[in-house]
């Protein structure tokens, strides 16, 4: 990747293998956002291949990246404060039947991967009633629902308490176990 007078990811190598837990760490500027932002396609490679499956991909945006199984979820949280769980989780990607909003089958797979991740929430709850540590929970609930092959994730703990951190990280053990 070039950057105005910089080079970032030059001779980068990275392998990710399925059902692993991976942390990439490394100084600032080091390159590590560049990587994530590649790889969910929210920055163009300008050099390189990145392989799925051994297959050479590229695409011109997050959602070719999603279709493709790679979903990044930001250190900064992007949820909409005054929609529901199921709404957030949905946005963008709206369930419909007979061209209305299937809001029913919506709630339903909303409630779904709420308990995948433990959030203990209805599906018809404000996001700004949440904790910060549960918003982590829909960002993820909402990056299962996009079946996420592989779910990136962008300094996680930055603002979780220990135990709210210990929390995430048994999900993560869980979601890798599956």
């Amino acid at each position: 990747m070039v950057f105005p007078g910089t080079i970032a990811l030059d001779q980068a190598d990275f392998a990710v293998r399925r059902g692993a837990v991976t942390a990439l760490v490394g100084e600032n500027g080091a390159g590590k956002s560049t990587l994530m932002k590649i790889l969910a396609g929210y920055e163009p490679i300008s050099a390189g291949v990145v392989r799925i499956d051994g297959e050479a991909r590229s695409w011109l945006s997050s959602r070719e990246a999603e279709q493709a199984g790679i979903v990044l979820i930001h250190q900064e949280l992007n949820l909409a404060e005054h929609l529901t769980l199921t709404q957030n989780l949905f946005l963008g990607h709206e369930l419909t039947r007979g061209g209305l909003l299937d809001e029913r089958t919506m709630a339903t797979r909303a409630q779904h991967y709420l308990e995948l991740v433990g959030l203990q929430r209805a599906p018809a709850t404000k996001v700004r009633q949440l904790i910060v540590a549960e918003k982590q929970l829909v960002e993820i609930a909402k990056a299962l629902s996009r079946q996420a092959r592989l779910l990136i994730m962008d300094e996680p703990t930055a603002t979780l308490t220990p135990g709210e951190t210990a929390r995430l990280f048994a999900l993560i053990a869980r979601l890798k176990a599956q």
